[in-house]
């Protein structure tokens, strides 16, 4: 396993264990996470943890997408717009 491999790995381990901690209030809330980790650059990587299916992931990160490209912040308590 090379540098970087065991460095992304540490970091899914670090994410999994923040999605541990996380999980149950926003289970208790009837509410969603995703937490996204990424380098960036070119040779970069991403990876991500999630309490919500794959499609309502992308379907609040392209909605999120819209709104910092609007430069719209949506602050604590607001539904995304």
């Amino acid at each position: 396993m090379s540098r970087d491999e065991q460095t992304l790995h540490r970091l899914e381990e670090a994410a999994q264990r923040l999605a541990q901690v996380i999980a149950p209030a926003f289970d208790a809330a009837g509410a969603c996470f995703a937490v996204l980790g990424f380098t960036i650059g070119e040779g970069g990587w991403a990876t991500w943890v999630s309490n919500a299916e794959r499609g309502d992931v992308i379907t609040a990160l392209r909605e999120m997408a819209d709104n910092l490209e609007r430069k719209l912040d949506t602050p604590p308590g607001s539904r995304i717009q």
